[in-house]
């Protein structure tokens, strides 16, 4: 599932994401410190490649489509030399007409299930009330009764807070028609609350105010309404098994695994559902010369746009023909800031995982924002244990240190997950010409894309299987005990990592010199 931004459950978890801030807003550009803001070296890395002239690398960003028009990424956007725009003819003869900026996999989706709820409607039709199915195929039939357990307990929890937030709001909407908007502080110690919704509104106020120490009804407005949005689509979407827009929204024949073509060309989808990729997109390569809003990583690299993420978990067809599509036009790095639980067809994937490997194109993967040991869980795609020497799975680091270097958030794995990179309090673009501060291993990805791009641009002679492992040889060891993502617990980081590092731009030209040079 694609969408990172963590909302809130509990007013509490809203706060405790948001009480402290970074003290630079592109803290992850920085230097390396071991006291705090360890950022991957921009500057530094600028410095050493002066008087050097970098070859475009095209990065593809396989999300859910870009704003092709803000100001920031305009300048920096991949073009489709071949195809002539507009004309309604397949110019190049790649079968995509029109792709401009790239192309869209799923067509006119904005919203999908979760992978839990499809392969629960799935297998519910095959052994629901059917003895004879049980017995048949009783190792199947047992991942069946987990599954349902699992996304019973999901739907129930979607629409408990579904309709928390929609009690709330209503609350919230009460009061101020009464006050006619005019509210302070103590306008709500004083109110006396008609119902329930009143009564829990005014208490949320309350602590929202003890807990900032500020009235302001405002930003919480803001984060209830957040909260609203994701548990409406949750209890409406996610979870809902009759709910399918595959049919409607997408010309396929969605189990032709061989079928390449179909979608249309249209990359951006507006604020409310490209927003995810125009954030990632932004931070491998937003324009850097132009002394306002946000600076990519890689300014002189080309961003491709493959739409093929929705609201809700991404389809494995759809994953493996953006691979394929961003291979055959010349992208040399796919960030895929998107992962789920369970998968359809993971050999279709590895299939294009191996295609994109016999072409040479790095693939970096974000390792997923559930606290949870990737060894132990599947965070779908992966690279099927190292089968293939192109790909980087990236967990997320904060702008904290010491214990408190990991995103708390971030999955890890000494086996899975590769190294860590910046991925708390990153501010980058939004749709609309904005700017915003995202958490997520989705954006620690598009860190380690643009450091990539970086490194290739000028030293575009090493193989994506050389720049991986000089990606990975050249972290900067996270030192003493941190605590593990999603406990309470402290370990060294070269145990929940392969490299037990944070990813480094300078260390990586420098091993990139060093490698070529043998």
């Amino acid at each position: 599932m694609k969408r990172i931004n963590i909302y809130i459950i509990t007013l509490c978890i809203a706060l405790g994401a948001t009480a402290q801030n970074p003290n630079d807003t592109l803290w992850h550009l920085l230097p390396y410190s071991k006291k705090g803001n360890a950022g991957i070296g921009y500057q530094e890395a600028v410095e050493m490649m002066k008087g050097k002239k970098p070859q475009p690398i095209i990065v593809a960003i396989a999300d859910d489509g870009m704003d092709i028009h803000h100001p920031d990424l305009k300048s920096n956007l991949w073009k489709n030399p071949l195809e002539i725009e507009g004309n309604g003819i397949d110019d190049d003869q790649n079968g995509y007409i029109d792709d401009i900026y790239g192309w869209n996999f799923i067509g006119e989706t904005t919203y999908d299930n979760m992978e839990l709820t499809r392969q629960y409607a799935r297998l519910n039709k095959i052994y629901e009330l059917k003895p004879e199915a049980q017995a048949s195929n009783p190792k199947e039939y047992t991942t069946y009764l987990k599954m349902k357990d699992k996304f019973l307990k999901q739907k129930r929890e979607a629409k408990l807070y579904f309709e928390f937030f929609q009690i709330i709001n209503e609350g919230v909407e009460s009061i101020e028609k009464k006050y006619g908007g005019n509210i302070d502080k103590t306008t709500i110690e004083n109110h006396k609350s008609k119902g329930k919704s009143e009564e829990m509104a005014k208490r949320m106020i309350i602590r929202y105010s003890k807990m900032t120490k500020s009235f302001d009804l405002t930003t919480m407005k803001k984060d209830l309404d957040e909260g609203f949005k994701q548990y409406d689509y949750m209890h409406n979407y996610a979870y809902n098994t009759n709910f399918d827009p595959r049919t409607e929204h997408v010309d396929d024949e969605y189990y032709n695994l061989t079928e390449r073509v179909y979608g249309n060309n249209q990359v951006y989808y507006g604020k409310d559902f490209s927003s995810h990729g125009t954030h990632v997109a932004g931070i491998v390569a937003a324009d850097g010369t132009n002394n306002f809003g946000a600076k990519g990583i890689c300014s002189s690299c080309k961003i491709m746009s493959i739409r093929n993420v929705p609201n809700g978990d991404e389809r494995d067809k759809d994953v493996a023909n953006g691979i394929r599509y961003a291979v055959n036009n010349g992208a040399k790095i796919v960030n895929m800031s998107f992962g789920k639980g369970y998968s359809d067809f993971s050999l279709a994937v590895k299939e294009a995982i191996g295609y994109a490997a016999s072409k040479d194109v790095l693939l970096v993967h974000a390792a997923g924002n559930d606290g949870k040991n990737n060894d132990k869980s599947d965070n779908f795609p992966y690279d099927f244990q190292d089968a293939y020497p192109n790909w980087i799975e990236v967990g997320a680091s904060s702008w904290r240190s010491g214990s408190k270097a990991l995103a708390t958030f971030s999955n890890y794995g000494k086996t899975e997950v590769d190294l860590f990179s910046p991925g708390v309090d990153i501010y980058s673009t939004t749709p609309e010409n904005h700017y915003e501060a995202y958490d997520g291993t989705s954006m620690a990805s598009p860190v380690v894309s643009g450091v990539a791009a970086f490194v290739w641009s000028y030293y575009p002679d090493l193989s994506a299987a050389q720049l991986k492992e000089i990606i990975l040889k050249s972290t900067v060891p996270i030192k003493g005990r941190v605590r593990i993502p999603g406990s309470k617990r402290k370990t060294r980081a070269h145990k929940i990592s392969k490299t037990g590092g944070l990813v480094n731009l300078p260390n990586a030209l420098h091993l990139a010199e060093e490698t070529l040079s043998k």
